[in-house]
Formats: structure tokens, sequence, C-alpha cells
């Protein structure tokens, strides 16, 4: 597929991808792909959400990634009996994400109805 930018949509499509610790191309298809969600009514709705939003594909990549090194963990101790001196690790860095992931979501909620 071949998109066509200004250089100004360009910058900003860079800059957000950036944002969100992703690859210009994984960003495009990460949100090409999302739902469409109506912009929030009030004063600053889209501007204030927008930076959430972002910052929250860049939480969706990490879990994504904390899921699968998990799960590997998890395989290993079901293969061997032991559990990977990962696991814990890897567990606990998954407790940090949804910590964040809470924070995320209860700012984006804030931010939709007006409530700080």
């Amino acid at each position: 597929m071949t998109v066509r930018l200004s250089e100004a949509e360009r910058a900003a499509v860079e800059a957000n991808a950036a944002a969100a610790r992703m690859a210009t191309s994984a960003y495009l298809a990460e949100v090409g792909s999302a739902p469409l969600v109506p912009a929030p009514a009030g004063p600053g709705g889209a501007a204030e959400t927008g930076p959430l939003l972002v910052e929250l594909m860049g939480v969706h990549r990490q879990v994504r990634g904390a899921a699968t090194n998990l799960n590997q963990a998890v395989t290993r101790l079901h293969s061997t009996g032991e559990p990977a001196g990962d696991l814990a690790a890897t567990a606990a860095y998954l407790a940090r994400i949804a910590a964040r992931v809470d924070d995320l979501v209860t700012a984006i909620a804030a931010a939709q109805t007006g409530r700080r």
C-alpha cells in the first residue's frame, strides 16, 4: 500500500510513532486498524485524549511483547517442571504495565467526561 502524506502530515505521523515507541509502518497499521472513536465533546477534548491514546497504543505493544515472554517462560515451566529465571521478572514487568494501563484508562475516561 502506498500512502501519500504532505511534509507536515509525515512529520506528525513520524513524531506520533516515535512517541509510541513504534516503527512508522507499525504505528500506521495499528492506528489504521483501530476502530473509529468519536472525538470527545467539550473544550479541548480531542487535544487532551490524543496524546493519551498514543501512549496507550505504546503500552498495548509492550503488553503484547511481555505476554509473549510470559507465555514462553510458562511453557518452559510446564516442559521442565522448573521455573525459568525470567518468569518472576516477566510477571513483575506485566504487573507494572497493567498499573500503567489502569492509569491511562483512568486519564482517558477523565478527559472524555471532563472530570479530573
